[in-house]
């Protein structure tokens, strides 16, 4: 078995060579554009810094869902040959936009970590041959152990690492410099990586339209219901902060979300105090908020997230956590993923704009299948956007 092992590991550094590979230069300054150099070009984001390319990448990493959802917005999908998380895939937005094509067959994408999050080696990341890892480098530290070291050497011997966790709450855990980027911020930079800027832009001139006309028919803010954002596990509540920023939870606050948990922020999901996954409310805790609506996170995947959001639903008949008015009045809702990318930001701020003002914005229908007259953004414009080759 070993010897197996050693052999292949000599093939892909054999491959590697002759490839000649993807160099990274971590220099720390932030341009805005990508920097031509010698034939090739430079895509700066924190915290790799910056990261120099050859050519545009053919064999693609990722870790988290949102840069998946980043390849499909810059007609990259079909590059990807693996990724963090058997979950990291949810097309039922694509599905509501006539002809899009991922391009990406979750049937043949291999997957980093195993069921319940696992630890990957250096040797598949060898095996995968990428040309790119969308790969946060503290995020390896922090959550898996990797040393720079480590980092380095996939660097120099596979492909380069260029991601950003920790935009998504603001909220990296260390001291190193660390620079936090919106929703449209971040995925500008990953299309930089394949020379596609526009298509991004494009799509955040359509968001960005739908957040005006929304905003512009928002009551007063005392006169908005109170959102609570909670994952349900195990009879506890893990709240979620619309206070923190960060791209993950853009949504909510772009509809000028009002938050029921402002007392308890510093106890939320990512909160420095709260540790990593928050303080969990027990049933007492969550009634003495008394949300007037209640959304749920990751709720519109299946499998345990749904299962979850679904056993949330069961508590209406509790004695105690039905008396809360989300409950009493039948506002408890599926919520979408904070691991969002362009595509996915729109439909999930068309959802959460209806969810919290159904009276304004038209009812949520969780198979999103509104008749025409109810889009609150153009299907046809987004999938015209995105067949475009905009090169």
């Amino acid at each position: 078995m070993l010897a197996a092992v050693v052999a292949a590991l000599v093939v892909v550094g054999i491959l590697v060579l002759i490839r000649g590979g993807n160099d990274a230069t971590i220099i720390g300054n932030d341009s805005e554009t990508p920097v031509q150099a010698g034939g090739g070009y430079t895509v700066n984001l924190s915290p790799a810094g910056d990261v120099y390319f050859d050519r545009i990448p053919k064999r693609v990493v990722t870790m988290d869902a949102n840069y998946n959802d980043m390849l499909v917005a810059v007609h990259q999908g079909e590059k990807m040959v693996a990724t963090g998380y058997r979950d990291n895939f949810h097309d039922e937005y694509y599905e509501r936009i006539d002809g899009l094509q991922t391009g990406y067959d979750p049937g043949s994408v291999a997957f980093l970590s195993a069921p319940g999050g696992g630890m990957f080696d250096k040797e598949l990341l060898y095996a995968l041959d990428a040309d790119v890892h969308h790969i946060d480098p503290l995020q390896l530290a922090h959550t898996r152990g990797w040393s720079q070291a480590d980092v380095d050497e996939i660097t120099r011997n596979v492909a380069p690492f260029i991601a950003n966790r920790y935009s998504r709450e603001n909220s990296h855990p260390g001291n190193a410099p660390y620079t936090y980027y919106s929703l449209w911020q971040l995925s500008e930079k990953i299309a930089e990586v394949y020379q596609r800027p526009e298509a991004i832009r494009r799509l955040q001139q359509i968001g960005e339209r739908m957040v005006s006309e929304i905003q512009a028919k928002l009551p007063a803010e005392d006169q908005r219901p109170r959102v609570g954002l909670v994952f349900y596990s195990r009879g506890k509540f893990v709240p979620y902060s619309l206070t923190h920023g960060g791209f993950g939870q853009a949504h909510y606050r772009d509809v000028g979300a009002r938050d029921a948990f402002t007392g308890i922020e510093d106890r939320t999901y990512g909160a420095s105090s709260g540790g990593p996954t928050g303080s969990p409310l027990d049933a007492e805790g969550l009634v003495s908020l008394d949300p007037d609506v209640l959304i749920m996170p990751f709720a519109i995947y299946p499998g345990n997230a749904h299962e979850s959001y679904l056993q949330l639903l069961a508590l209406k008949e509790d004695p105690l956590v039905g008396r809360v008015k989300a409950f009493e009045n039948g506002r408890v809702y599926p919520g979408g993923t904070p691991l969002q990318g362009p595509v996915f930001y729109l439909f999930q701020l068309e959802m959460a704009a209806k969810q919290i003002y159904p009276e304004i914005f038209g009812e949520f229908r969780q198979d999103l299948a509104y008749p025409r007259e109810e889009w609150l953004f153009d299907r046809d414009e987004v999938a015209g956007l995105l067949r475009e080759d905009d090169k």
